[in-house]
């Protein structure tokens, strides 16, 4: 598809929209300022591994990427230092040429407090990301959801994208109302709904029954290029 049409297609669901305490907690954290985005270290090592453990809690460990990097919750308090350059690794300029793509990894930080991840990726190298991944991945631990994170980490990844980029993908599932809410709320642009198929579904940790599309969305930078952000 040319980019420069997908502004003709419709979106088939509805936007989500924000509920009155989603509106609330997005408000008072727009008036705070402690919230950034920085680099792993091993100086939030205590309040990393409290999300660890609410991440694990319910099963996704993963979207903190210790597992996919081989570690379990036990392991990661022994081995944080290897943890956090195994993290710094993952951007590596030798991964591009290894994997296709770097993957940028920076934690949410309320002051020292852990709140999340997002992961930047600025080279679509494998089929999945340029279909399903895209350019930007979030997540924020649980203690922390429904209030006004999400849509604070992910305009803060689009800052950094915003230094060598005019336009990022992002995609959420169908089914995801908050990551909807968050996109759109960030200017996400409607592209299209792709169907999962049961493999990318088994990967993503999602049932290989279920039914369900990964919608795609389009995020102009050009704004916060011209104001220098």
């Amino acid at each position: 598809m040319n980019r420069n049409d997908r502004k003709t297609l419709r979106n088939p669901v509805a936007t989500a929209a924000p509920s009155e305490s989603e509106l609330a907690a997005a408000q008072a954290l727009g008036e705070r300022e402690l919230t950034a985005l920085h680099a792993p270290s091993e100086r939030f090592r205590d309040s990393f591994l409290e999300g660890a453990r609410e991440f694990d809690a319910e099963g996704q460990l993963d979207s903190t990427y210790a597992t996919s990097l081989g570690y379990e919750l036990d392991s990661l308090g022994t081995n944080f230092h290897t943890f956090v350059w195994d993290l710094a690794n993952l951007g590596n300029c030798s991964r591009l040429l290894e994997s296709g793509y770097q993957d940028r990894i920076f934690w949410l930080l309320d002051g020292d407090e852990y709140i999340g991840q997002t992961s930047i990726r600025p080279e679509l190298g494998t089929p999945y990301l340029i279909t399903y991944g895209g350019h930007i991945g979030y997540s924020i631990r649980p203690g922390r959801r429904r209030q006004g994170y999400g849509t604070r980490i992910l305009a803060l990844a689009l800052e950094k994208c915003a230094e060598t980029m005019d336009c990022v993908l992002v995609t959420c599932d169908a089914d995801n109302l908050p990551s909807r809410r968050i996109i759109e709320a960030n200017g996400g642009d409607y592209e299209s709904s792709l169907v999962m198929d049961a493999a990318i579904r088994r990967a993503e940790g999602r049932g290989a029954d279920e039914d369900v599309s990964k919608l795609r969305y389009w995020i102009d930078l050009s704004g916060l290029r011209r104001h220098g952000l």
